[in-house]
């Protein structure tokens, strides 16, 4: 798994092989257009990075609010239980709305193809600001039918409005994205610890008008999530922070992944006036 590179994964049939398939759409990579030419730049640079350092299988047990966002049942994203009822994810997973019936969430389950308890989604609310191009604004909430309460099945804490994480903090990004660059989504969950970067570092490498206050940065060389994990969770002691939004096509490359600030007003105040959360 890795913090830099997140796409909108999107299946558009069914078929015995669906999940097959599936992994084959997710190797196109999709950032903001405006990041693609510094992207190639510094893939041109920099070579041998596609292996994923760090990361390694982790149980749901331990990671009890890791959702897998579903459509026609495939993995599509990731996803948190933010309460009995919600669900947080990343906008670009389910833009533009999506047919509620061919959406849901899977929940308690360490392995996405076997186990755990598929719940169907009742609602899904992307921020109004949401901007398609950029992906500032990040976030939507996905609303269940039956609480979400259950073995291996549990709400994680959300950083308040105003929260800021500091340069070298460590976090934990976990999810079923690619653990190469050039191999399928693995079965099993994923967890990679990484550090924050600072907005202004973060910058440096993508250009001061691609990283907004509405975004935190994240990863360092070798250890980075990947096509997969987009709208899944960054934990930083013990509370979500960030939700993976996008990055790099260099899996594990020089460039800091992308995430979206849940402590920004912006967002947090979204999530409170949708869910009460």
């Amino acid at each position: 798994m890795r913090v830099s590179t997140f796409v909108i994964l999107v299946s558009a049939a069914v078929t015995v092989f669906a999940d097959t398939n599936n992994d084959a759409w997710q190797a196109k990579q999709i950032i903001p257009s405006a990041a693609k030419l510094v992207d190639i730049n510094y893939a041109k640079r920099h070579t041998g990075l596609e292996k994923i350092i760090g990361g390694e299988k982790v149980d749901v047990s331990k990671f009890p609010y890791q959702l897998s966002l579903r459509s026609y049942d495939n993995h599509i994203c990731g996803a948190s239980i933010i309460s009995t009822y919600w669900a947080l994810t990343a906008a670009h997973c389910v833009f533009p709305q999506r047919d509620l019936r061919t959406i849901s969430l899977l929940a308690g389950a360490s392995d996405r193809l076997h186990g755990g308890r598929l719940q169907n989604v009742s609602r899904i609310v992307i921020h109004p600001e949401y901007n398609p191009a950029t992906f500032d604004n990040d976030v939507a909430v996905l609303r269940v039918k039956i609480p979400l309460i259950g073995l291996n099945i549990r709400s994680i804490l959300i950083v308040p409005e105003g929260y800021e994480p500091y340069h070298g903090v460590r976090s934990l990004v976990t999810g079923w994205g690619r653990t190469l660059t050039d191999n399928g989504l693995p079965t099993t969950l994923h967890a990679v610890d990484i550090p924050i970067v600072s907005r202004s570092t973060c910058a440096t490498y993508w250009g001061t008008d691609l990283i907004t206050e509405r975004m935190i940065c994240a990863g360092q060389e070798g250890r980075d999530s990947c096509n997969g994990d987009s709208g899944g969770p960054l934990v930083s002691n013990g509370q979500q922070i960030g939700i993976v939004s996008w990055g790099s096509t260099e899996c594990g490359g020089p460039l800091p992944a992308v995430y979206t600030h849940i402590g920004h007003p912006s967002v947090r105040r979204f999530i409170k006036s949708t869910t009460g959360v």
